[in-house]
This record gives structure tokens, sequence and C-alpha cells, in this order.
């Protein structure tokens, strides 16, 4: 061997020695530890505001973590060159910014608003922002038709219809109302145009700037309604009554071509459902389905009704005729055999319906079928509720079909009946099968949180917005999937909807959002009912707040608690693709005479979320505390 390359060849393994030696002593590392790989940068933003005026100003900031060079982020928004301005266009971690809203409202009313990481630019966290005029008393203006519905109050089952002609400036030019309930029966009752008279005691209505409002009517048979409702539109609200006869509904835009109201908008294929109670003995729960064509003259054919008493199931085919409406958007369906229907033209598309012959005390509503399809292949969710042994249930939940295929292939569902104590059942799988008629009914078969049901179908079209018919179905399949249900078997006598939906995933719930839940007590005796109408603002990342006003039907609480404060969560479940969890809260305002929404468990209970598209949701409870439900929808103002 060569001497030299014998000492080069030593001195290889001992520097091969002396660096295993250092590596193990610590000095570069430790072989039981193994040497941690840096984090990499995450952005979150850390204030964003849920809404803005156009024009308005607000300050947003972000936090960046393990960035060393201590760079900040750099703000963006979309939609470019109509989403606003950034001063400054960036900051350092943690440090705010003024975000300055653009002057004209963007098309969809919203922008989103992004931290994006100096450092690394692939780190970024966005959150979307609701640009939005603040309402008014001019933000109603027009005749709308209003539907309130209350399955366990003071007048038993019951519903309140009518028409409302709402000048845009606070006050009232007149129309008409409906009460149909065993307890008082008020048909065709002038509303009283504002006057003179002090407040309370005229029909008038205010809106604030965050679309929150109140409204009273008075009537020439001396009814005095009062009314919180939460504008979600310029064409839509939700509305509780809170004069001690607590309900839930909607008061919706009337349209009608120019000229006023008239037969031809009654012209079609219409599907519809409605629930009451028989008129001889209001203990008698009764559901109906059923579809009838329209001639836009004044004949009606091919009518089918569907009848659920106390769990007997009757059908029945019928013609017949009905009147053209009259300038508040009324008129009759005569169905024969004695039976007739009023209802209120929301559009050629939706009607609201009542019953009050001698036969059963029903409302309702009717929607365009618009095709004879009900599923392709898609999601769907669905939301039904009626009378148990248990009490009063409500089940929502989503499944989900397989194109050319009749079998529900998965699905998730929570259920909650009676109360209080409630009995809820949570994140149930579904499973189920349906079929499909060419007359645009079908038959539905679900195993879910509710049980084992049978549903019958009616079609209604794809274009309509079930929850909000002067909408757009922005979000909704657009091959078809809406349908009413009837429930058809002996567990619950109620209706529901079916909704399908193109969108995945469970989208962030942002903005202004009104609230509607409706909370029955079906143990007591007799028993009572609280409904609840408000706003809660989102953050889009997990949290809602607002306040919110409710009313009981408890002769001992006669006042409505108004102004109460709500917080909530929710949070994606990421196993199940539309449903989210969380928790709503709302504490007891300490004014006298304030009682609890949730009684007495206290403020706070749980509850699932089923987005049923990008603007609204269903809302259900799911401990056993009570078994409120109700609806979240976003505002949309211009």
């Amino acid at each position: 061997m060569n001497f030299r390359n014998g000492i080069k060849g030593k001195s290889f393994f001992l520097f091969a020695a002396l660096t295993l030696v250092l590596l193990n002593s610590g000095c570069g590392g430790n072989s039981s530890q193994p040497r941690s790989q840096p984090q990499s940068i995450s952005v979150v933003l850390s204030t964003v505001s849920a809404s803005v005026v156009p024009g308005g100003t607000t300050t947003v900031s972000a936090t960046v973590s393990n960035d060393s060079m201590n760079a900040g982020v750099s703000w963006s928004c979309a939609p470019a060159n109509a989403c606003g301005l950034f001063s400054p266009s960036s900051t350092a971690s943690a440090m705010a910014t003024t975000y300055t809203a653009p002057a004209v409202v963007p098309a969809g009313g919203q922008v989103t608003v992004t931290a994006k990481s100096i450092t690394d630019p692939t780190k970024s966290a966005s959150s979307v922002v609701m640009i939005t005029e603040p309402a008014s008393d001019a933000t109603l203006s027009g005749r709308y038709a209003f539907f309130v519905t209350s399955p366990t109050g003071n007048r038993g089952t019951a519903s309140l219809l009518g028409s409302i002609n709402l000048g845009g400036d606070g006050t009232v030019a007149g129309g008409v109302a409906d009460i149909i309930s065993p307890g008082v029966l008020d048909l065709q009752d002038q509303i009283l145009p504002t006057s003179a008279n002090p407040q309370p005691n005229t029909s008038s209505y205010t809106v604030d700037g965050t679309g929150h409002g109140t409204m009273n009517v008075r009537t020439a048979s001396g009814q005095q309604l009062a009314f919180s409702f939460a504008v979600t539109s310029p064409a839509h609200t939700l509305l509780t009554e809170i004069d001690g006869n607590p309900g839930s509904g909607t008061m919706d835009l009337q349209q009608h071509p120019t000229g006023g109201f008239t037969a031809s908008q009654v012209e079609g294929g219409f599907s519809f459902t409605m629930t009451g109670t028989a008129k001889a003995n209001a203990a008698t729960k009764v559901s109906y389905g059923g579809v009838f064509t329209a001639d836009g003259v004044g004949s009606l054919s091919g009518g089918t009704l569907d009848i659920n008493t106390a769990a007997i199931m009757t059908t029945s085919p019928f013609s017949g005729s009905f009147s053209a409406p009259d300038s508040n958007g009324r008129g009759t369906l005569q169905l024969g055999g004695g039976r007739s229907f009023t209802y209120y033209v929301i559009s050629s598309k939706a009607l609201r319906l009542f019953e009050a012959d001698n036969l059963n005390l029903m409302g309702g509503s009717a929607y365009a079928q618009g095709g004879s399809v009900i599923f392709f292949g898609n999601n769907y969710f669905y939301q039904n509720s009626g009378w148990s042994s248990a009490g009063r249930t409500t089940t929502a939940g989503e499944f989900f079909i397989l194109e050319s295929e009749n079998d529900i292939s998965a699905g998730i569902s929570d259920s909650n009946a009676g109360g209080p104590p409630a009995t809820p059942k949570s994140a149930v799988k579904v499973s189920g099968s349906y079929d499909s008629f060419p007359d645009g009914t079908g038959s539905l078969t679900l195993v879910d949180a509710g049980g084992s049901s049978t549903f019958n179908l009616y079609v209604v079209d794809h274009n309509v917005n079930i929850f909000d018919p002067n909408a757009s179905p922005a979000g909704f399949f657009s091959g078809g999937g809406n349908a009413l249900m009837l429930h058809t078997d002996a567990n619950v006598n109620g209706t529901g909807v079916v909704i399908g939906n193109a969108e995945l995933g469970f989208p962030p719930l942002v903005g202004n959002n009104a609230l509607q839940l409706t909370n029955p007590i079906t143990s007591s005796t007799p028993t009572n009912e609280l409904d609840l109408v408000g706003f809660a603002l989102s953050d889009g990342l997990a949290h809602l707040s607002g306040l919110v006003d409710y009313d009981q039907s408890d002769s001992s609480n006669p006042v409505a608690v108004l102004g109460a404060s709500i917080t909530g969560s929710f949070a994606e479940d990421t196993l199940n693709q539309g449903r989210a969890t969380g928790s709503v809260m709302i504490s007891t305002p300490s004014t006298a005479g304030a009682y609890p929404f949730i009684s007495p468990a206290g403020p706070s209970f749980n509850v699932a979320y089923y987005r049923i598209n990008s603007s609204q949701a269903f809302v259900l409870q799911t401990d056993a505390s009570a078994s409120s439900s109700g609806l979240l929808f976003q505002q949309l103002l211009p």
C-alpha cells in the first residue's frame, strides 16, 4: 500500500467516526430525538367585519405564524376592480389595515378579502364580506302576502294569512287578514290603514338599518296583531307574531302584471301541502298533499287530494273551479264535495292556501310543478315535521341518489321530538328508496333519525325557491329535484320538503343572517309555544352574534321578550358535506317579566345546520332541553 494513500484513508475514517460521535453527543443531533423540521407558515384572519355598507370602512388584520422573516401579509380582494381598497396594502402580523368597501354593491353583494404571506405567497387566508345597503322603511314597499303558522299555540293549531299594502314610509294602506284555528275563525277581516291614532293603536311598521322590523296590524273586527320580522331582501321577510299568540312564517312581495292580479296567474300544474285540524275535533291532526291543473280562466282539472287524518290515509280525485284574484291577490278554489280553499297570489309560481269550510281548518302553500321529474342524480336536503306519539316531531337531513338508480345510497339526519324533555337523535345514517310517476308525483321511503317513514311526493318546479318564492334558485340542481312531502305512515302526521342541491361542501355562513326558530312545548297542559326571529352576524369562520325577539303562548307571560342577545357557533361536519354542528346561546334579558326561550335547561343548546344552498339553512336542536327548529337566511339587500 502507498504510505500517502494509507494516511488519506485513515483520515477519512477518522473524520467519519468523529462526525458520528458529534451527532450522537448532541452537537449535531440526537439519534433518539430526530431533528425537527421547520413548521410551515400559516395565516389566520384575526378580525373581519361580516358586513359593510357601500363606501364604508372597517379594519381588518391577520396573524402570521412561523414566519422567520417577519414580513407580514399583503392584502387583496375579489372581484378585481370592484371590491374596494386597503390602506396600507401590506401589514405586519396582527397589525390592522383599513378596508374601504366599493361605492356600489358588486354583483352578488359580496367580496372576498384575502391576506397573503409575503414570505410564502402560497400561504393565505380569506373571508367573505357582504356589501349591503342599510335597510329602512323604504326597503319594504308594495303589497305583501303573509303566512304564519302556530302548531301548539293559544289558538290551537292555527294559520294566519293575508295581504298587506306597505307604503315604503312606515304607513299601511290597507289589506285583508284571515285567521284559521279551532279557537278563532276570522275570515276576510279588513286591515285598517294608518290613521292619526297614537302608536300602537293603528296599523304601521318600522324597519331599522339592520333589517329588523316591527309591524302593528289593526282590523275592522278589532283584531290587534303585532309582529317582529327580519328582512332578508326587499321581497321577503321572516315573520313572527309577538302579541301573545305567537307563530312563525313569512311575508313575501306579491307579483302581478300591470293593471293588477288576474286569473291568468293561476295556470298550469300545481303541487300543494297543508296542515291543520279537523273542524269537529281540534285534537284530530290532519295533513294534506295533492296536485291540480288550472286553466288560467276559471277551471280546475286533474286534481288529487291525499289526506292523512290521524294516520288514516284517503285519496280523492277532484275537478272544480276557481275565482279570479281580487285587488289583494285573494281568490277561491272550489274542489267539490263541499270543500273549498282560499288562495293568495305571491306569483304565478307560488300561492298561499287555507281551508276554512265545515270539514277542516288547514293552511299551506302551492307551487308550480314545471315538469314531472322529481329526482335525477344528486344530493338532496330535506326537512319534515308533524305529530307523533312523542309530540311535535321534526327531522332534517341530506341524502344522495345515484343517477338512474332508485335507491338512496348515503346520507345523514337529525331528529327531535316532544319536550321538554325532548327525544333527540343525532347523526343517524339515511337509507331508503323512491319512485317517480308521470303525473308529477312520487313516493319515498326513508329510514333515518325520525325512524322508518313513507311519504307521497309532489314535484315543484326546479326554478322555484320554495322558502323564498321571489328569489332565484341559485345553487339548486338545474335538472330538477324539488318536491313537497306528505307523511303516509302511522308514525308521524305532517308534511315536509325535499330540495335538490348541486353545491358540494358546507358554504360558510357569512354576513348578516336572519334566524327564525319555533319551540313547541307539547309536554305541558295546555301545550305551549315560543317563536323567535332576529339577526345573527357571522364572522365567516365559526361564530354568530346578534339580537332576537321572541314570544310565548302563555298567559302568565303576556309580554314579548325584545332584544335578547344571541351568540352561536358552527363547525363543518367533515364526514357529511352539507351538515354542520354547533351551539346557540340566547340570554334572557334582565328586564322585568323576561323569560327564557329554552327552559329550564338554560340559555345554551346544541344544534345541527343543513346548508340548503349558499344563503339558506335548516336549523334543528339536537339536545333534550327542547325541540326547537327553524331556518337561517342570509340577508341580501341591494
